[in-house]
């Protein structure tokens, strides 16, 4: 995949790390070198790590990305009859007003393959985004009874549901009305995917269908995933990334397309749409044939700092004819482990995908999650602010268990069945900023930025120097010479820190009121540390 102009650096080793997912050494090559560059406008923008764009030169550091933290937690799982069946992938969190809201697919029976009503979106609430409730909400009749937190499906919001659910986001250019928007596929309302909207994220009404649509093609599945929608303030446009299928080398090579659009309903179909993210020479093969392939993304543009894009793939490992000795009796179909990677942009097109290691792994065998772990769309900040909390279906049972009963006799017979046959939400956190940081060695390191222009009277860092580490900041000039007063000699020590909004002082003083709106760079000192963001502050 073609590298974006802004990634300036050369990659000169790659290491597996744990607990990290992988670290890649970063040097300069000459040609980079020169100063003709403009400064970068950062304004009083918080500043995250992604790829070279703030590493002008550096000895000894390297981009890390972290692993989130299991909780081991079950915040939802099956408990009334409309879930009996499990809880689905296809499902979204969002913090709205202090308040935590998550839509999520339930079904209410097992063979989710082929029962086609057996399907709901419901609505959960939560005040710390661990402990939800379900709020009977009176809109549809469930097996005579209206005390259910079903919103669609069931003959809520007029949709019958199967295995597929959606997404919901808030679109900021909608009336007052329609702000909360919800991405859903549903046959009876025509081919596609349509938008329903609503004021409150409970009453929903259709205002767009087939937003989101294909060519009729023999065998295509397109758009067959939690497809995600979302309004991109940086270009003023609607961005999608949903499911295109390449149907290539004996495989459906699922792969995830984005597009773009000034308006809900003026995407293009998505075989037109460019492949951002998917299968390629690097994944696993037998023969001609790709045994691994991505499934629902989980883009997302980062809210809490400049040029920021995540996505958080879903590969699925394919059970292949001949690949494995595992089955006896004959391979199930399309059958196979699923678990979550991670990816970070800065335009939300040319993706680093930082050695595909897995972002949320696969549980141990016996657990909840020993069979798939895909992440929900969403990212929401916990109540003090401090980390972020991130949600994935985890389940016992593999991607094709549920197709047919020729399946799960197969998968047990191979000892891959599911013994609990669960599937539910769990938590996992990070920091705030905390997917990828800039490491230092034990024995030292240190990077300079490019020229940037600011606003601002403060210098915050989001670092991590635990017992033993030590970070200092300097100030260069425009020739990249220290600034009296403000050189890495001066930096009061910044030790024994774990914060995400760390002052860096300079003799005891913050004050950087009069380097605002003229080109500086700053150069970093670091030992046994990590810095996950920097932003200048009013």
């Amino acid at each position: 995949m073609k590298r974006p102009n802004s990634l300036r650096w050369t990659v000169i080793a790659v290491i597996l790390a744990a607990p990290g997912l992988v670290v890649a050494q970063v040097a300069r090559t000459p040609e980079d070198l020169s100063d003709a560059r403009e400064p970068l406008e950062v304004g009083n923008r918080r500043q995250v790590f992604i790829d070279g764009r703030f590493i002008d030169s550096a000895q000894h550091v390297e981009l890390h990305v972290h692993e989130p933290r299991k909780t081991g937690e079950m915040n939802l799982k099956p408990e009334r009859p409309w879930e009996v069946g499990g809880i689905g992938p296809y499902s979204s969190v969002l913090e709205v007003g202090g308040t935590y809201h998550m839509w999520y697919h339930a079904m209410d029976s097992v063979q989710w393959h082929i029962d086609k009503e057996a399907g709901a979106i419901c609505y959960a609430r939560s005040q710390d985004g661990i402990h939800w409730e379900r709020p009977d909400l009176g809109l549809t009749e469930y097996k005579g009874s209206r005390q259910n937190n079903i919103v669609f499906g069931h003959g809520a919001g007029g949709l019958r549901v199967g295995q597929d659910g959606g997404m919901v986001f808030i679109d900021p250019t909608a009336p007052d009305d329609e702000r909360f928007r919800f991405l859903v596929a549903h046959g009876a309302t025509g081919e596609g995917i349509h938008v329903f909207s609503s004021p409150d994220g409970l009453h929903w009404k259709l205002t767009r269908a087939g937003v989101l649509h294909a060519r009729p093609q023999a065998h295509g599945h397109h758009l067959d995933s939690q497809n995600v929608m979302f309004w991109d303030d940086r270009i003023s446009k609607y961005v999608c990334y949903g499911r295109k299928n390449l149907l290539r080398d004996g495989s459906p090579s699922r792969s995830i397309a984005r597009g773009e659009s000034a308006t809900l309903d003026g995407f293009e179909p998505v075989q037109d749409m460019p492949v951002v993210l998917g299968p390629d020479m690097e994944d696993l093969f037998h023969g001609e044939t790709a045994m691994v392939d991505y499934y629902m993304s989980a883009a997302i543009k980062y809210p809490w700092a400049q040029d920021a894009y995540y996505m958080f793939p879903t590969a699925y490992y394919h059970y292949m004819a001949g690949a494995l000795g595992d089955f006896k009796n004959g391979v199930p179909t399309n059958a196979g482990p699923l678990h979550t990677q991670f990816a970070a942009s800065r335009d939300g097109l040319h993706w680093e995908r930082y050695g595909r290691r897995p972002f949320v792994r696969l549980g141990m065998k016996g657990e909840f999650d020993w069979a798939s772990t895909r992440v929900i769309h969403g990212i929401v900040p916990s109540v003090d602010g401090r980390e972020m909390y991130m949600y994935y279906r985890g389940s016992d049972w593999l991607h094709g268990w549920d197709r047919d009963e020729r399946n799960k006799r197969l998968l047990t017979e191979a000892g891959l069945g599911a013994d609990q046959n669960i599937a539910v939400l769990s938590r996992v956190v990070l920091r705030r900023d905390g997917f990828i940081s800039v490491r230092a060695a034990y024995s030292g390191g240190q990077f300079s930025t490019p020229r940037m222009i600011f606003q601002g009277r403060k210098l915050v860092l989001n670092v991590d120097t635990s017992a033993t580490g030590i970070v200092r900041v300097g100030l260069l000039d425009v020739n990249g010479l220290p600034i009296d007063g403000f050189n890495v000699q001066e930096c009061d020590r910044i030790h024994t820190a774990n914060e995400v909004n760390r002052v860096v002082t300079w003799r005891g003083s913050s004050d950087l009121s009069s380097f605002a709106g003229k080109p500086i760079s700053l150069r970093f000192l670091m030992h046994d540390a990590d810095l996950y963001a920097f932003q200048f502050q009013d």
